[in-house]
């Protein structure tokens, strides 16, 4: 069994809005991903299709598919790319609070690849690999719909891989190291 990191509640939210304005992200050479595992209903991909701000590149049952017969449960999974950043924490916080979603980084090349994971293998995707094929990539995972308590402090589930040469901006963001001293100029 896989075993995740613990981030306190006000740091995941604090790390999301990090990541919603910082200026390591690139997204004019990759692309900024979000994979709902699922969770949503139909109508959450059909109306996310209308936010300017993204763009659903893929949407469909989250399980195996004998089970699709159970459609009728929010079970949808779905692939998003991020078109403008400032769209990021919402809409990924409103996919994390329903089922263990991904935050996929890479260079614009590999999306049609993650988009093939995606949608061919759904319960079962896995991004790890694309932080391999992408030295300056990363992935993110994270629930955000229980908490659990340590230390007397509300704790999200959560997990991260970078590529080797990952900004180290970004890593200290979703490492939440320096966390007050944290600046938006890219650092290598």
């Amino acid at each position: 069994m896989r075993k995740y990191k613990t981030i306190e509640v006000r740091d995941y939210e604090e790390m999301l809005k990090e990541i919603n304005i910082s200026e390591f992200i690139d997204l004019n050479n990759h692309d900024l991903l979000i994979y709902g595992g699922g969770g949503q209903d139909r109508k959450f991909y059909s109306d996310l299709k209308t936010n300017p701000k993204c763009e659903v590149l893929w949407t469909g049952w989250s399980g195996p598919k004998w089970s699709a017969i159970f459609s009728f449960v929010p079970g949808q999974a779905g692939l998003v790319k991020i078109l403008e950043q400032s769209a990021f924490k919402d809409i990924y916080y409103e996919l994390a609070a329903h089922s263990v979603s991904d935050v996929i980084y890479v260079p614009k090349d590999l999306t049609e690849s993650v988009q093939v994971e995606a949608s061919e293998r759904t319960w079962r995707a896995r991004f790890e690999s694309f932080t391999e094929k992408a030295p300056n990539s990363f992935l993110l995972t994270s629930e955000a719909d229980e908490t659990v308590i340590e230390d007397g402090k509300e704790m999200y589930f959560y997990d991260y891989y970078f590529g080797s040469e990952i900004i180290q901006g970004l890593r200290n963001i979703i490492e939440r190291k320096n966390q007050n001293k944290l600046t938006t100029k890219a650092k290598k």
